[in-house]
């Protein structure tokens, strides 16, 4: 990923992630680039619980 401070946009990337990986990313993420906005496609609530679990900071955004 680039240094630049632009946007970081994310489409069901983390679909094949089993539990403990997609945790490991979304720290990652959260801790690595705490300064960027992170924008995450998705059309389940893996991500949702695991940030709840983790005590990430997260908005949602649910479209139907």
């Amino acid at each position: 990923m680039t240094k630049e401070n632009l946007p970081i946009m994310l489409d069901e990337t983390f679909a094949y992630y089993d539990e403990e990986r997609l945790t490991n990313i979304l720290n990652f993420l959260h801790t690595e680039y705490v300064d960027r906005q992170i924008i995450i496609f998705t059309c389940g609530n893996r991500e949702e619980v695991i940030f709840e679990k983790e005590n990430i900071p997260y908005q949602l955004i649910e479209l139907v």
